[in-house]
């Protein structure tokens, strides 16, 4: 058991949130990827799920001046989720990706670790290898120490926006009990 998760157990979580927890992950290790399964269709869905990420305590900011190759971001010791507008189409179907995929990073940031268990993460990047040689070998420019994140990121990425959702609240479930966040000014350079 981690050091700090008390009595709750493996993974930190409540039995029921665990047990949806593996179950997404593992359908998405173990079921094919289908197009448009994996995206968000709707602005409204995007919003949505923007603001439970907002009611956890992250603050989620839009960029329009990023450097051309990034698509998004999360700066752990801020909270701050990043989607970079300049380099992502306007088409919910693929800020929905980047929203799910940084999104991992904050349940990485809510659990305090990984999102799999040791034994998982083989299958999770044969699976990415299996699905995509592009995203295989982006994976390798990452330095070890953020490879397995970027694999749960990316992982979490190809879900379909229920269960994204689902695994969120799951590994989050701590900071949507109780809070309410307010933006804050100008964190990382958003617009007003």
């Amino acid at each position: 058991m981690r050091p700090g998760t008390g009595d709750v157990g493996l993974l930190g979580l409540a039995p029921s949130a665990r047990v949806r927890a593996f179950a997404a992950l593992a359908l998405t290790l173990l079921a094919p990827f289908f197009a448009g399964s994996s995206k968000a269709e709707t602005w409204d869905r995007i919003g949505s799920y923007a603001a439970l990420i907002r009611r956890a305590g992250t603050h989620t900011l839009v960029a329009k001046d990023c450097p051309s190759a990034l698509l998004g971001a999360f700066h752990a010791p801020r909270n701050a989720l990043l989607i970079c507008a300049n380099n992502i189409e306007d088409d919910p179907r693929q800020v929905w990706v980047v929203l799910a995929h940084e999104s991992a990073h904050v349940m990485q940031h809510c659990h305090g670790g990984p999102l799999l268990a040791d034994h998982q993460v083989g299958n999770a990047l044969a699976r990415i290898e299996s699905q995509s040689q592009t995203t295989f070998q982006e994976l390798r420019l990452y330095h070890q120490s953020q490879r397995r994140d970027e694999i749960e990121a990316r992982l979490v990425q190809g879900m379909p926006p229920e269960e994204v959702e689902a695994l969120f609240r799951s590994f989050c479930a701590d900071r949507l009990s109780h809070r309410k966040v307010a933006q804050p000014p100008d964190v990382l350079g958003s617009p007003p």
